[in-house]
């Protein structure tokens, strides 16, 4: 699992600013970059990296990875829940976008095998392997396709027995890609959670795009932008308006007879 913090080039350009300053006490105090990271942490990956003693965690800057054995699935569930419960919790504060920024973090979550190898620099493990580089380019495609929780089919298999067992959670299926540097398509999912403000808009898409994503599976370029471009505008979610604009590129250049409807992603 990756996990990162939307817009931190923006939000830091802000603080360099003085845009947050707080003066509920009677005397200004300026709110300052270093706490709102330790915000970030605090509220929305404290669960990740202290509450497994099993779970390998690494902290980059605004964002954080980590690794967790096969078999707990249900336990990352329930540590997403109670992290996006908190950061809702943190942005609908009464001084949140004003005295300090709201957090909002990207997740990719797939399963794959990883080794940990002992560097004798910082004597720590450090993770390689395939599926390090697949959650990190599934979190960088999350905000693309206007998602908070990004999984792969993968992943989305091991977990669907809690997913459907759980009334606090979902799916929505996303698009059938190919990341970047790999060579093996894959299909993204969306997880989603009864805490995310936009819960409900998304769930009642899911009609809408799935008869989208058949005809533009089927080539049916008009219609299928038609649609995309209802779920962009009647619920508000960016993909439809990437995938509406994905399109017009493939009626002004048609893909091959063999197409598949994977669709090569360029960047990370």
């Amino acid at each position: 699992m990756f996990c990162d913090l939307r817009d931190s080039t923006d939000i830091l350009l802000n603080f360099e600013q003085g845009m947050y300053r707080n003066n509920s006490d009677g005397h200004e105090q300026e709110f300052t970059y270093d706490k709102f990271i330790l915000d970030v942490h605090k509220t929305s990956y404290e669960y990740l990296y202290l509450g497994h003693n099993k779970t390998h965690t690494e902290i980059y800057g605004d964002g954080l990875m980590a690794i967790f054995p096969e078999d707990n699935t249900k336990y990352i569930l329930e540590n997403i829940y109670r992290l996006t419960g908190r950061m809702r919790v943190y942005n609908e504060s009464t001084d949140a976008g004003v005295t300090r920024p709201n957090i909002d973090v990207g997740f990719g979550i797939t399963v794959g095998d990883i080794a940990l190898v002992y560097y004798y620099l910082d004597q720590r493990d450090h993770p390689i392997g395939i599926g390090v580089h697949e959650a990190a380019r599934i979190e960088g495609m999350s905000k693309f396709y206007d998602a908070r929780i990004l999984i792969s089919e993968s992943f989305f298999n091991s977990a669907e027995v809690y997913i459907k067992g759980d009334a606090r959670f979902s799916w929505r299926f996303i698009d059938r890609v190919r990341l970047k540097n790999f060579r093996e398509p894959v299909a993204l999912y969306e997880l989603l959670v009864d805490n995310d403000p936009r819960f409900d808009k998304k769930m009642n898409s899911i009609p809408y795009y799935s008869e989208a994503y058949e005809a533009f599976c089927r080539r049916e370029w008009g219609t299928a932008k038609a649609l995309f471009l209802k779920v962009y505008r009647d619920f508000g979610l960016g993909i439809g308006r990437v995938m509406s604009d994905r399109c017009d590129q493939l009626s002004q250049h048609p893909p091959a007879s063999d197409w598949d409807g994977v669709w090569d992603l360029k960047d990370k």
